[in-house]
């Protein structure tokens, strides 16, 4: 996804190729999106239980609505179909506001998830 972004930003900046990159983005987006929620990632996290399960459900949400601010961005930042949306947006102010919620919001469940592990285990 970060690949084909820098693609539709920087090399293919004109005509239908920030929208072709984005689009591109978009199925890679989704190919996450179902494999965390009904996939592999879902199946282990059952199977483990207990505080991974529930770690498991809050960073699906993160990756389906935080991740969802990216893209918003990505918009701003290029021309397509959207010209106009996200006009009077900052792409730069948007990628760290993404960036401050998925990273820190992540950091926080996983610390959360460790710490109900190790109480676990030590009771």
């Amino acid at each position: 996804m970060l690949i084909t972004g820098y693609f539709g930003e920087a090399v293919y900046t004109s005509g239908s190729g920030p929208v072709l990159w984005g689009l591109v983005s978009g199925i890679a987006y989704f190919y996450i999106v179902y494999e965390i929620w009904f996939g592999t990632a879902k199946k282990l996290a059952i199977k483990a239980g207990g505080s991974v399960l529930q770690a498991h459900k809050m960073l699906c949400w993160f990756v389906l609505v935080g991740w969802a601010i990216y893209p918003i961005g990505y918009m701003d930042g290029t021309t397509g179909w959207y010209d106009g949306i996200f006009e009077g947006l900052n792409m730069d102010v948007i990628y760290n506001i993404g960036d401050a919620i998925n990273k820190i919001g992540f950091g926080l469940v996983v610390y959360a998830a460790a710490v109900a592990s190790r109480k676990k285990v030590e009771a």
